[in-house]
């Protein structure tokens, strides 16, 4: 995953939530159960709902449900901005959709062997280079996964080939997940801009 995958998903996220405000349906300790919306439409609104062990996100973004620490908040506490998609797509609960293929991928792990091959075969490896390029990378739009790692299959150019290619993880985290996980991080903050500043200074006394 790219870090401009990750800035395009906050962005994003910024940009569609700049009207929302933040409605308290519950706030009994770890039961939580907070609303942030834009007044009048239903676009880009979400809920953040944790109970002890629990968070999920749920509503016009995708739904996760996460379970770590005995208050998620805690968990997911960072700087607006800031997520940790490989450590905390691992405390999904559940099997949840959380990668999907990505083209980007595909071609980085396509350069990488193009390139590898190069070190050790003479040239000229342009006539090579465009055609992987005609053959193969100029059809990812019209590619699902198994199609990618079938068209990586059948490339054959003199002695080069994507041999090992079904070996390869074409997948990437998916574009729904990182907006979800900045949400989670960005209503957290907005949850503690309203707390009183003594709860905010015990909180970090004892984190």
């Amino acid at each position: 995953m790219s870090t401009d995958d990750e800035y395009r998903a906050f962005r994003m996220l910024q940009v569609s939530t700049r009207k929302h405000e933040m409605t308290v349906l519950r706030d009994e300790g770890t039961y939580r159960h907070i609303r942030f919306k834009e007044p009048g439409t239903s676009i880009w609104w979400f809920d953040l709902v944790t109970w002890p062990g629990h968070l999920v996100i749920t509503g016009d973004l995708q739904d996760f449900h996460f379970s770590r620490l005995d208050d998620m908040f805690e968990f997911f506490r960072k700087p607006p901005g800031y997520i940790n998609a490989s450590y905390w797509s691992e405390k999904l609960c559940g099997p949840q959709r959380f990668e999907s293929f990505s083209p980007d991928s595909l071609k980085r792990q396509v350069y990488k062997h193009f390139r590898d091959w190069c070190r050790d075969n003479e040239g000229p490896h342009y006539p090579l280079w465009r055609a992987i390029r005609d053959e193969v990378l100029d059809y990812l739009d019209e590619c699902d996964e198994t199609l990618a790692h079938q068209r990586l299959h059948r490339f054959q150019f003199g002695r080069f080939n994507f041999g090992d290619s079904w070996e390869w993880n074409l997948r990437d985290y998916d574009w729904h997940f990182l907006v979800s996980l900045h949400a989670i991080v960005w209503g957290i903050k907005q949850y503690d801009k309203s707390k009183p500043v003594k709860v905010l200074q015990h909180h970090e006394r004892t984190s």
